[in-house]
């Protein structure tokens, strides 16, 4: 069982879908604290960002706790229709992303971006679980490990990012407790938000889908 964790972005960039096409269950971690100027509730599209305002003052607060104000949904519409009305797919794929954000009436941020996640996740034939674990307490590796475990994963996909903390003894760990551990080799095309892969590529899977060239 190949597992993937990662906090829930606001309809992320490919690297995120890669890495759950490359799992077989992936998790949603928001008990996590909120960053607050992260990709929870900010994304790039067309090399700007769009950012979700918030109610609750992003301080030291889980994602799950955290409240979008009210329009968010008229305001991520006009933040797409303006940067991409007249790229190539809007005519044939515009009303579908947005639907799926007018779909969503939480104004919980762990539970719009789980929704949209889903939404996307559904929209691309991507068939990989999203599911979401109880609260983990450990922190770093063993945080890891500690959903992982939770989840029954014998293997582990990460993110590049996390090589910073999953040292020689973290990897320790993976190895005694039986779970395997790779880093997502995704070629980046592109930093911008998944709407921009749908709005510009005829084929958003071949985008998602492609890994970095053999070193």
């Amino acid at each position: 069982m190949k597992v993937a964790i990662h906090q829930p972005d606001l309809l992320p960039w490919p690297g995120f879908w890669f890495k759950m096409l490359n799992s077989d269950r992936f998790v949603l971690a928001v008990h996590d604290q909120l960053q607050k100027h992260w990709v929870q509730r900010r994304v790039m599209m067309r090399e700007s960002w769009v950012t979700l305002p918030l109610e609750t003052k992003p301080h030291l607060i889980p994602i799950n706790e955290t409240i979008v104000k009210p329009g968010w949904q008229d305001h991520l519409e006009s933040s797409i229709t303006g940067r991409y009305r007249g790229s190539r797919h809007w005519t044939d794929r515009s009303g579908d992303v947005l639907e799926m954000i007018h779909a969503v009436e939480s104004h919980n941020l762990a539970d719009i971006n789980h929704q949209l996640i889903i939404a996307v996740r559904d929209y691309l034939g991507i068939t990989t679980e999203v599911v979401v674990t109880e609260p983990p307490r450990e922190k770093a590796a063993d945080r890891v490990l500690e959903q992982l475990q939770m989840v029954g994963a014998t293997s582990y996909l990460s993110g590049t990012g996390a090589r910073d903390y999953l040292g020689d003894e973290a990897q320790l760990r993976f190895r005694e407790l039986g779970i395997g551990l790779e880093f997502s080799d995704h070629q980046k095309t592109t930093g911008d938000s998944i709407v921009t892969v749908l709005m510009d590529y005829d084929d958003p899977m071949e985008i998602v889908s492609k890994a970095a060239a053999p070193r």
